[in-house]
């Protein structure tokens, strides 16, 4: 009997124990199938096609209607309603309700199945996502709490999935802006013992491996190479190369077209950034996407500064009249960038023609904003001198 009693025991044991294996959830960022159909639905979301992204997803949906990945995926296709106009604040609460449902639903997946790789990439990303646009709003110290957050996952998934190419956008970006910070703000120099070991230049060696291998990190791996070497780097030929990358994959995305034109202004490449805005405009009037308003007060601010370089005073007027007015018509006016630096360099436009009145006109009106206080500040140093 004792011997009957083991072997049931035994036969218990193995039967929980395999109902627990075949209950466990498939790792998919592991899986080579579903590597290269997320890959495909990423650059669909961020060509603004989510359409597309849903059906080369759907088999994946269909028998794993409860996984992470899935609200993450959606929470990733929103982000580029708010990113492609960062002035409209009334879609944030939205944004961070849907990294947070993705981020609950990563929790509870770990909880069941502590170390899973996917409840660990989904946190990560997120947990990162919320933090970029936390520090958009100057919001830093929730920015910093929830950027820890990324950063655990991280470590964590470096563990479990160390082969992961994903895992060296954070890598990469941690290497880069630890040598750059101290170099940049003095004040940071009395903490870097606090920070790991910096290189900017292998910071950027593996962003660039990020963009080639990763699966939910590529996009963002060239994104961050172009801004790097657009904002902190001044290397604006190397930037321009990344940029136009970015638009030859997603062309319907009027970003990575913005970041463009602003990497060519920025080089001094006046005739090809002039003939990039052509070329832009009409590509959506053609296909008639969506933000062609937002697109358009950008496009035609950097027309205008061409024009202003080219001594094309009339043309460059034009080109900021027009911008100005859209940004009228544009959530957030008083917080509009090129809002005001449109009608700021109306005035100057103006000035130049010797059209006074219409200067003070311009100058007088950003005054009441709130965006660009340098450049508002200069309007009116203009203002006293007319």
């Amino acid at each position: 009997m004792r011997k009957i009693g083991l072997t049931l025991t035994l036969l218990v044991i193995l039967f929980v124990s395999n109902q627990k294996l075949q209950a466990q959830t498939p790792v998919l960022i592991k899986d080579a199938q579903f590597q290269t159909a997320a890959k495909a639905a990423i650059d669909s979301l961020y060509n603004r096609n989510p359409e597309a992204a849903e059906d080369l997803l759907k088999s994946w949906k269909d028998s794993l209607p409860n996984h992470p990945v899935w609200p993450l995926f959606e929470a990733m296709d929103f982000w580029w309603i708010v990113l492609t106009d960062l002035f409209d604040e009334s879609h944030d609460e939205k944004l961070f309700d849907m990294m947070k449902q993705a981020d609950l639903k990563a929790v509870e997946l770990l909880a069941q199945e502590p170390g899973h790789p996917d409840g660990l990439i989904v946190r990560a990303v997120a947990n990162g996502y919320i933090a970029r646009h936390l520090s958009n709003r100057d919001q830093w110290m929730k920015s910093i709490l929830t950027a820890r957050k990324a950063h655990s996952a991280h470590v964590q998934l470096g563990d479990a999935a160390p082969d992961l190419a994903d895992n060296l956008l954070a890598e990469g970006l941690k290497k880069y802006y630890a040598e750059y910070l101290p170099e940049a703000y003095p004040l940071v120099r009395t903490v870097t013992w606090f920070l790991p070991e910096g290189d900017k230049q292998e910071g950027l060696a593996l962003l660039e491996e990020t963009s080639r291998k990763a699966v939910f990190a590529r996009p963002e791996a060239l994104y961050f190479l172009g801004n790097i070497l657009l904002n902190y780097e001044q290397e604006y030929s190397r930037a321009i190369r990344y940029f136009h990358q970015l638009v030859s994959w997603y062309p319907n995305n009027s970003y990575y077209r913005r970041l463009l034109v602003r990497a060519m202004f920025q080089q001094g490449e006046y005739h090809q950034g002039e003939r990039t805005i052509r070329e832009t405009l009409a590509y959506w009037k053609a296909h008639e996407l969506p933000d062609d308003q937002v697109l358009r007060e950008e496009m035609l601010y950097w027309r205008g500064r061409i024009n202003m370089r080219l001594a094309r005073y009339e043309e460059a007027y034009g080109n900021f009249q027009q911008s100005f007015e859209l940004g009228r018509d544009l959530p957030g006016t008083g917080r509009r960038s090129f809002h005001v630096l449109s009608g700021y360099y109306a005035g100057v436009s103006a000035e130049r023609r010797n059209q006074l009145n219409t200067a003070r006109t311009f100058y007088e009106a950003i005054d009441q904003y709130e965006a660009e206080p340098d450049v508002r500040r200069r309007a009116r140093e203009r203002l006293s001198e007319l």
